[in-house]
């Protein structure tokens, strides 16, 4: 018998954006060796797929039906568009107020991230080419914005700013350095036991090609150790760094500590001190962890 979840990572592997082997606007800024294999044509050895992703693409197909059928002179969906010789495609835009729209699906933990830090430059850049391909087609752009959807609560937030032709610029210069790069050379910019590294075409469960070389039985990343880093070098910098990070969590634990006195007597309630906004969770332990969220209307549980 064949599981639900089978089934939708199966649905996930036909889908014409898993199949495209070519980098697109959503992939700038992400792994660089995996977009060097991207343009490289390098055949994939991973048979990739994600849950959240056909959910994701459910509920693309779901909007792009409402917006077809309000029907607004000038909108625009699940259009194609090509910027500099790469491809991709935007959700939607509202030609009233001339408005470019993304919509991302995400967990309320990494919601609360993101309004604390922001979008993500891999976000940012993938609408500034969506709005730069429609500018060079004539239709005029004035904002950009992503409506994050909580996949759990069904929770919205809305991320909008002004379009910044530096965001476009930014993004081929990253992509032109890839490309002058050889595949060798390209650092690896996730970690193999990282959801993202897993479910890489060129990586997965046992390291694809990216990590080939490892030393058998061991971390993958021990491929270091035959692309050329000397054991001694990597001794010192854990010995350095492990040093390093003690001392930095013993002013962290200061920092805590002063700031404890300013703990609320209701754990659910969150204080303002300058800038930022804290917020203290009980452990299982007894103790009190330290957490900063955003402001408190927007505060979520999980950061």
């Amino acid at each position: 018998m064949t599981s639900t979840s089978a089934l939708l990572l199966l649905a996930d592997r036909f889908r014409e954006r898993s199949k495209q082997r070519a980098p697109g606007m959503s992939e700038l800024g992400t792994c660089r060796r995996k977009i060097g294999y991207k343009l490289a044509g390098v055949e994939p050895v991973n048979q990739v797929g994600s849950v959240q992703a056909v959910m994701g693409s459910a509920i693309h197909d779901t909007i792009a039906d409402a917006v077809r059928r309000l029907d607004r002179p000038g909108d625009l969906v699940e259009e194609e568009v090509e910027y500099a010789g790469i491809k991709g495609h935007l959700d939607r835009y509202e030609a009233a107020d001339q408005r470019l729209v993304d919509v991302k699906t995400t967990s309320a933990r990494w919601l609360e991230h993101i309004k604390l830090h922001g979008p993500s430059r891999n976000h940012r850049w993938q609408l500034s080419l969506y709005a730069a391909a429609l500018l060079q087609r004539g239709i005029p752009v004035k904002t950009v914005r992503i409506d994050y959807i909580v996949r759990d609560s069904g929770n919205e937030y809305q991320f909008e700013w002004l379009f910044d032709p530096k965001d476009v610029k930014e993004a081929l210069d990253w992509l032109r350095e890839v490309r002058n790069t050889p595949i060798a050379m390209l650092p690896r910019d996730e970690e193999p036991d990282s959801v993202v590294c897993r479910g890489c075409p060129y990586g997965g469960p046992d390291g694809g090609i990216c990590w080939q070389g490892y030393v058998q039985d061991r971390d993958f990343r021990s491929v270091f150790l035959a692309e050329g880093v000397n054991a001694a070098d990597a001794a010192e910098g854990l010995f350095k760094l492990r040093k390093e990070i003690k001392d930095l969590e013993r002013r962290a634990d200061r920092f805590k500590g002063i700031l404890d006195g300013e703990r609320p007597a209701a754990p659910w309630m969150v204080v303002q001190a300058g800038d930022y906004f804290l917020k203290w969770t009980r452990t299982r332990g007894g103790a009190y962890s330290l957490r900063f969220v955003s402001a408190p209307d927007d505060a979520q549980e999980d950061e």
